[in-house]
Order: structure tokens, then sequence, then C-alpha cells
């Protein structure tokens, strides 16, 4: 049985959540999430992030609604920059490269965690390094706290951390240092680049066309630029790749903030490479304001969370003017294995070990003209949710009008967060 997939990878950087590639009906290449796992950090110990194979987007800067951002005019990578600090810049020699705008995230971590506010989510964080200019998906955090640090244990613990990730590309990093009362933190924020992205204003007039040129940092057979307007779904741009370089334009045709995401198809299979945002007919949001997505409030009074995310993912697509899924229990079955071995792997993927969604749809018996699937790993399940929603390529499987059924798996991990799985069908 041949089945059509509709790809989509997003990349939303750091904080609990992650989410990975989205696979979905017809052709294409399309966006798809990232991966975060909390950091906890505990007085006078080191606290470091998990380092699965896939990218883990970690926490980050605290926006939250006290805080007040200025927004760089334009996201573009790299930002050269090193340490201003010289202990700080001790430990930014053992990464690859230093980063302005990550050291500029590094620091309201750290200068948050000091002040032991409570950790942020995936929205803060990105809303965090995208008012720093900054186009990285999939960020790691690493964190030592403590009253009294020693600075050679912290570089061999940093040493450790840096060594047990590698997803390929150009590696980039940020450091900085805060204290506070009673503590003194240290933070590194360090990820593999796959991209750099020419400048992109965020800022732009309702109506204006605007250029997006993204140069790879690693082969890829093919890529796909994909912007989400304010409202409805996402949708694909005319898109070239030549020597290494993607380029597409689009018209920027309502006020409100947009989402563009480079993805590609790179060694591991497709990936977001490079995501901007921008306030069209306005200026950006200076402070973070955390808003539910669209069916969220459908999961009160689920009797369990199965029923929850179905209600929720119906309740998004009915402003859509689109037709409810069915719920298909085969499907719960394929989703279920699929977030247990997610869970097991500790990293978020479409085959971690298990095969691909096609693979898995036909083992299963279940025959369908077309399939998708969305993964992510949170702290609860309306933050998986909401992370899917603002995922281009996941909202687009979201919203998919072919699709009739739903099946989903959730898993829940020893931290309490969970590991989730949506399956969706043309039967």
């Amino acid at each position: 049985m041949r089945i059509a997939w509709r790809r989509g990878w997003t990349g939303s950087a750091l904080g609990w959540l992650s989410v990975s590639l989205t696979l979905g009906v017809v052709a294409g290449c399309a966006p798809a999430p990232a991966s975060a796992l909390p950091v906890s950090p505990s007085p006078a110990a080191a606290s470091a992030a998990p380092a699965p194979a896939h990218p883990s987007p970690a926490p980050a800067a605290a926006p939250g609604d006290d805080e007040r951002f200025t927004w760089e005019p334009r996201t573009w990578s790299p930002h050269p920059a090193g340490a201003p600090d010289p202990a700080d810049r001790d430990l930014l020699s053992l990464c690859g490269a230093g980063d302005a705008a990550l050291d500029t995230v590094a620091a309201r971590i750290a200068e948050r965690q000091a002040r032991a506010l409570p950790p942020l989510d995936i929205a803060e964080t990105t809303f965090a390094l995208r008012a720093a200019g900054s186009p990285y998906v999939w960020p790691r955090l690493w964190s030592l706290a403590g009253q009294k640090l020693d600075r050679n244990d912290a570089r061999e613990r940093v040493q450790h951390w840096l060594a047990s990730f590698d997803d390929g590309g150009q590696r980039r990093c940020g450091v900085a240092s805060a204290t506070g009362p009673d503590t003194h933190v240290i933070v590194m924020l360090a990820l593999d680049a796959l991209a750099d992205l020419e400048p992109l204003p965020t800022q732009a007039r309702s109506g204006q066309w605007l250029r997006v040129a993204a140069h790879l940092l690693v082969p890829a057979s093919s890529a796909k630029v994909v912007v989400l307007a304010p409202t409805g779904a996402p949708r694909s741009v005319t898109t070239s790749l030549d020597a290494g370089v993607v380029r597409a334009t689009f018209r920027a045709d309502r006020p409100g903030g947009w989402l563009v995401q480079v993805m590609a198809d790179v060694k591991g299979g497709p990936r977001p490479v490079a995501e901007a945002k921008l306030q069209v007919g306005g200026p950006p949001p200076a402070g973070f304001h955390a808003e539910p997505a669209p069916g969220e409030a459908a999961a009160a009074g689920a009797t369990d969370e199965q029923t929850a995310l179905i209600a929720m993912i119906n309740a998004a697509r009915r402003p859509e003017r689109l037709p409810a899924l069915a719920h298909d229990t085969r499907l719960d079955g394929v989703a279920r294995a699929h977030a247990e071995a997610m869970q097991r792997a500790r990293r978020i993927g479409h085959d971690v070990g298990d095969g691909n969604p096609a693979q898995r749809v036909v083992a299963a018996g279940i025959k369908v003209h077309a399939a998708g699937e969305n993964v992510a790993h949170a702290r609860t399940l309306r933050r998986a949710h909401r992370a899917l929603w603002a995922s281009p390529s996941h909202r687009g499987n979201l919203l998919f009008e072919d699709f009739d059924a739903v099946g989903v798996g959730i898993v829940h991990a020893p931290d309490g967060s969970v590991w989730v799985c949506e399956e969706f069908a043309d039967r």
C-alpha cells in the first residue's frame, strides 16, 4: 500500500516542550518542531538538560508580563560575539563560536535563575530569542548554580555536556553568569546551526513583499519556506534551493504577527533550520503575553486525557469550518506505541527505531489514502497542543481538510512531562 505523506518541520526552540517533525499528506516538505526537556536547577548543584539525540530546546530568557523588550530591527545569523566576562569567555572557548544573541538570552536566563523566578516555557523562550534577532531553533541549555562555584569543575561539566550531542552543522554558543542574594549561576546555550539567515525585518508594512534567504551549512536534498499568518492555516511559498542557498519571497497581506520558517530535508530527515517572527502594520510586542491556543477550553470537563486532546483538536478545527475528526482506536494503538518509543529513546522523532509513520500504519493493517503525524514533548497536555498549534507544519496537519480520523497516544514521564503522538488519516 502506498500512502501519501505531507511532511512538515517546525522549530520552536527552548523551554519544556518540544515538537518534532510532522508528516502529512500529499506532496512537499513543510515545517516541523523541536524538542525541549525541562531544566530544573537545584541549589549548589549542577543542572543540565538531558541530551537526547534529537535537539532539545531548553528554557531561556524570562520575558513575562513584567519584562520589557526592545526588538532587534532584523532577524539574522550569526551574531559574532564573545562573552564579556573573562571567566565566561573561558567557558565559551570550549564551544565552536560565540553568538551575541545567544549571550543575550543566556544572560536573561541566568538573571532569572539567580532571582529564583520560575522556569520558562517554550513560548517565552522563543519570544526572547526572536526579540534578540536570532533565527536559531533547537538550542540546548546547561546551567550550574550554587553559593560558590568552582570554574575548573564548571569547565569539566561543560566539556562533558557539549560532547553529549552532535546534530551536525556548526556549533554556536552563548554563556553568561549572574549573582543572586545567596547563589551564583552560570548558564550556557548551545546548538548546532544548520543554516544562517540573511537579515529579515521584524516589522513590515501591510502588503509589503519580503525576501527570505538562508544559507545552508549542511547538505540538503530539498527545502521549503512556510509562512504562518495571524489567522488561517500555514502556507508554503514558492522556494528555490541553489548551491546551498534557500530563497523565497512572500507578501505580508494582513496586519498582525507572522511566523516564517525555513525547513530543509537533511541527513536524518526534514527539520527546521531557521525561524523568524515579524509584526505587520505595527511594532512588535514589548512584552510576552501567553495566550491559549484555539481549542484549549474544550479540554475542560473531559473524562480522560485522550478525550481531552481529541476535543482540543476538533475545537481548533471548528473556527476554520472544518468537520470534526472521528476517533479511530486503531490509530490510537499506533500513536500510543510511538509515544512510548519516544519516551524510551528520550527524543522526539518520527522514527526512533520503531519505523517511520508509513511503515507503522501499514504494519497495523490500517488502509488509508493519506496520513499525517504530530509529535510533542511538553510539560502538560495543553502546552503540547499550544505548541503544535504555534508550529506551521503541525497546524497544517491539525487543519488539513482531507483528514477524517485521528488517534492519539499520551505517555507520562517520571518527571511529570508528557510525550504525545497524534496520528491523522484520510480513510
